[in-house]
């Protein structure tokens, strides 16, 4: 049984669609994120299983009880909210214990369950201070010990990392993440950031203008996006016109160059135009014949980023970049030379439009 179903769940104000037809099914124990652009429902669609909207068609089920129409106090579902939330006149330990005492649960268990949250976050020296004593990190730990001490049957969190620098979105994301494969929860998480939702998740949603574009694990996102959004929005991607040279076959023209896609062309395609994708990390300059395409061009632009150089090549209308591992020995070329970028067949991805 899935932990949680969402069945042709929508979401309309007035005659602005926030969700439409979203379809999920989430096995007990996933990490699941909704990772899409400002605006395309993402967070709409995390409020409506928390009980805060109240879908306008569709049902939401929670191992397998209906709980469309319950309040959000009736789910037993834990939020973690972008803005932490946390109560200023209360103490760490307080906030934490908040949802059991407003539960009614006893003194003696509350007090237990909040030591054990304390040290579940690594906070267990910290639980008699005030939230404008803690830095940013440290109160989102404390937001998510407050949802999790209620013992949910869902963990809801709301772009929870957005607030706080990099470095300590990085150390925190993994110890949600640690945490969560600890407990073994079902968790729901909401993002924009792509490497977010890559590093954390075992099934990535991806969502556009209010629907679902793919699902799918980090891999199959990454490297079989099957629309030309996901294609764009997911990682860095060479994004090509090209034509069918032939309806059915694997044979694709581009800037007067015929390459070979990862797959035969359907028919349903015809003879019209289509999008081409590669990736940068597969491609290489110069390659030898053990490639099977070859696009020719001239070198427009070398840029250094670190670990990579990101050369770009312009072939005659447009252009295309690679990118290459640096090291003390990489041997580039200089701007305007002719030269070849080769790749597999396999890593150029025919999208739908």
């Amino acid at each position: 049984m899935s932990s949680l179903e969402l069945s042709q769940l929508q979401k309309q104000y007035g005659r602005t669609t926030a969700v439409d037809d979203f379809n999920l099914q989430v096995d007990s124990g996933e990490f699941i994120s909704f990772l899409g652009p400002s605006g395309c429902g993402k967070t709409t669609t995390l409020r409506m299983i928390a009980g805060f909207e109240t879908p306008t068609s569709g049902q939401i089920q929670v191992n397998g009880r209906d709980i469309t129409k319950k309040r959000p106090n009736q789910r037993q579902i834990g939020m973690v909210f972008q803005s932490y939330a946390l109560f200023p006149n209360m103490s760490v330990a307080d906030n934490i214990g908040f949802g059991l005492k407003v539960a009614g649960k006893p003194r003696s268990e509350i007090q237990e369950r909040v030591g054990e949250m304390l040290a579940l976050v690594k906070m267990e020296e910290l639980g008699g201070r005030y939230p404008y004593q803690l830095s940013g990190g440290q109160q989102q730990r404390v937001a998510l010990a407050r949802a999790l001490a209620i013992r949910p049957q869902l963990l809801l969190l709301d772009e929870p990392l957005s607030a706080l620098d990099a470095k300590i979105r990085l150390s925190l994301r993994t110890e949600i993440r640690a945490i969560q494969r600890q407990l073994g929860i079902t968790t729901i998480y909401v993002t924009h950031d792509q490497e977010e939702a890559l590093s954390l998740s075992d099934r990535v949603v991806v969502m556009n203008e209010s629907r679902i574009e793919q699902v799918g694990t980090p891999f199959e996102i990454y490297n079989f996006p099957t629309t030309l959004f996901v294609a764009s929005f997911v990682g860095t991607l060479n994004i090509l016109p090209g034509q069918v040279a032939q309806p059915g076959s694997d044979q694709v023209w581009v800037d007067g160059q015929q390459i070979r896609a990862s797959r035969p062309v359907p028919d349903a395609m015809g003879a019209g135009p289509i999008s081409l994708a590669l990736r940068p990390e597969l491609l290489s300059l110069n390659g030898h014949g053990a490639a099977e395409n070859q696009l020719h061009g001239r070198v427009e632009t070398i840029s250094f980023l670190g670990s990579i150089v990101r050369i770009q090549v312009r072939l005659q209308e447009h252009a295309l970049f690679l990118d290459e591992f640096n090291n003390p020995h990489l041997a580039l070329p200089n701007i305007g030379d002719a030269v070849s970028v080769s790749f597999q067949r396999e890593a150029c991805l025919v999208l739908q439009q």
